[in-house]
């Protein structure tokens, strides 16, 4: 009898275990201020990368919620465990790899400089020596600072850069190529000057969470190989 009772509560526990398991709520952290990846619209977090993290929790059966901070803040956030996921147009470097890890790409994009037309910086030729916005922890910040005789002005938000370059008080900022796209679509003082480099945009994750990483992998790959990712790409004009 007593050896069917302890039965009894390992099963209870099991499934309790079990059912705690399945209603987690997923935190993912973004940085919604990087149109058409992440951005506020109607109230609600909206943009490829929240489709991205839609498609995947249906198909993996999740529920998530978003936490919306300053981009430099993300990784630190993961590492404490106070975030789940990262998705925000963010680029998978080896500096950052050593700190978190990463989901196979899901799109590559470049780096886009972006200056007023009144500013003097004339063409690719003629970056050395001018003053250039970034959004802080970005790896726009480094590729910015490899620009011969830069002066590389961090912000804590490309909204702050935006601001800074429509004013006058940098010449140019550095972001990414589609972010610029619509940077340069909704200002028309604006205009693209050239791209730096392409870099690869993952998912990030705390090292602890293999299993999740490994979901996400597999879906991110199905939805490379079945179109949805490419149709998503097409909707945002990227």
């Amino acid at each position: 009898m007593k050896k069917i009772f302890l039965m009894l509560v390992a099963l209870f526990m099991f499934v309790a275990c079990g059912g705690e398991k399945e209603n987690k709520v997923y935190v993912v952290g973004t940085n919604a201020e990087y149109p058409p990846f992440e951005y506020m619209e109607d109230g609600k977090i909206s943009g490829l990368d929240a489709e991205i993290i839609e498609e995947i929790s249906k198909r993996i059966g999740m529920k998530y919620k978003w936490s919306n901070m300053n981009f430099d803040g993300l990784i630190p956030a993961l590492q404490t465990k106070k975030i789940d996921v990262v998705i925000a147009g963010m680029s998978a470097t080896p500096e950052r790899e050593k700190a978190v890890s990463f989901s196979i790409p899901y799109l590559t994009s470049n780096a886009t400089i972006i200056t007023n037309k009144s500013n003097p910086i004339k063409d690719m030729n003629d970056l050395s020596g001018k003053s250039y916005g970034v959004e802080l922890g970005t790896t726009k910040e480094a590729s910015a600072r490899k620009i011969v005789g830069a002066n590389v002005v961090p912000f804590s938000s490309n909204t702050g850069a935006l601001v800074a370059l429509k004013s006058n008080k940098i010449d140019g900022m550095v972001l990414d190529e589609s972010v610029a796209k619509k940077f340069v679509e909704n200002n028309q003082e604006l205009v693209i000057v050239g791209n730096l480099t392409g870099e690869p945009k993952a998912i990030a994750f705390n090292k602890d969470s293999k299993e999740l990483k490994e979901k996400y992998d597999k879906v991110i790959d199905e939805m490379l190989k079945d179109g949805t990712v490419a149709k998503l790409k097409e909707k945002y004009g990227l």
